[in-house]
């Protein structure tokens, strides 16, 4: 997926998250707020991809944080959405 995409599928899911994506997005924010890459003026961003927070947290890419600190989260979202699709198929 390029950037572009990514940001345009960040965007929208952010205007209407399942349970798994809200869950995500919180935990990604939750180490965000401890980055020393986090700024808060003119808007919140990151200061590594110049990306809005607010959106970039929605994003549906593994491992789009440019630090690499979402990745323990990442991991355990996508086992829960795996065990999400194994669930339903199983039924």
């Amino acid at each position: 997926m390029n950037k572009i995409e990514e940001i345009f599928k960040a965007w929208a899911i952010s205007y209407n998250p399942d349970n798994l994506q809200s869950e995500l997005a919180i935990k990604r924010m939750e180490i965000c707020d401890t980055c020393d890459s986090k700024r808060e003026n003119p808007v919140i961003h990151c200061s590594e991809c110049g990306c809005l927070l607010s959106k970039k947290i929605y994003s549906p890419t593994i491992r789009a944080c440019p630090k690499g600190k979402w990745i323990a989260v990442e991991m355990d979202f996508e086992h829960k959405k795996n065990k999400k699709i194994y669930d339903s198929i199983k039924k």
